[in-house]
């Protein structure tokens, strides 16, 4: 399971996300507007797709390994993926369908943030039941947090940098964080 994932983790989605902002300004547009633009929307479907379901997938059996069976996490991680799959298949071309890109954006925003919620709660459940600290996950979600925050309040959008940033963060984060539980609980 490690190797799978790490590969997904370290070379697949980092590869695929550089790919999809490859040749476009990283501070003036985003992945939704790249996605739905110039021919580019069956990579944009492809890489949402793969993303969300590798975030999902990946933290789901971690939790399963862990034996977590925290209904909110659980919760938040499912809200998540349906969020970012949605998104994804939300068309994004406000000058034809401002109803749907505005929902695009809302639905967009809220995938991330439900991910993070279900990251806090997974650690809190592991911090009561090993009774461990995980303070560089902790450290590692705090700077995410922080950081894409930063990025939108000083770029004014949700830029591809802000989501590259993000998606390399969530990337590495869920490899630390099975890294340590592999250390602690000796399973692969």
């Amino acid at each position: 399971m490690y190797k799978r994932y790490g590969f997904y983790s370290l070379c697949l989605i980092p590869l695929l996300t550089f790919l999809m902002a490859s040749g476009f300004q990283l501070t003036s547009t985003n992945f939704s507007v790249i996605g739905n633009r110039g021919g580019h929307r069956l990579a944009f479907l492809l890489w949402g797709a793969l993303t969300g379901n590798s975030f999902y997938l990946y933290t789901e059996k971690l939790m399963e390994l862990t034996d977590c069976r925290d209904r909110m996490a659980e919760g938040f991680l499912f809200s998540s993926l349906v969020f970012f799959v949605v998104a994804v298949g939300i068309p994004y071309v406000p000058e034809r369908v401002p109803g749907m890109s505005h929902l695009h954006v809302e639905i967009s925003f809220m995938a991330p943030v439900l991910l993070g919620l279900s990251q806090i709660r997974f650690l809190l459940f592991l911090q009561k039941k090993m009774n461990e600290r995980f303070l560089t996950q902790w450290l590692l979600l705090a700077f995410l947090g922080f950081g894409s925050a930063f990025l939108f309040l000083s770029i004014g959008i949700v830029s591809s940098l802000l989501e590259i940033f993000l998606i390399l963060g969530i990337c590495f984060y869920l490899l630390l964080l099975h890294h340590k539980l592999k250390k602690m609980m000796c399973f692969v």
